[in-house]
């Protein structure tokens, strides 16, 4: 599983829309489709931002391992 796979299931288990993660996140509804399709990655500051806001860790979220 990619880190946009990632990124988006835990999105949709916690039933947040794109758009509430990108205001969270402050990036564009864009921005974060493009993370969850794996075109773009979320820069590091924006991977710690995520795993705290998604209820998750840095290492889960960037690398899938536990």
């Amino acid at each position: 599983m990619s880190i946009g796979e990632r990124i988006s299931k835990l999105r949709v288990e916690q039933n947040i829309s794109q758009n509430q993660l990108a205001k969270a996140m402050e990036v564009s509804r864009q921005a974060v489709s493009k993370w969850e399709n794996d075109l773009s990655t979320p820069d590091p500051l924006k991977i710690i931002k995520l795993a705290e806001f998604l209820g998750t860790d840095v290492e889960y979220l960037s690398t899938g391992r536990v």
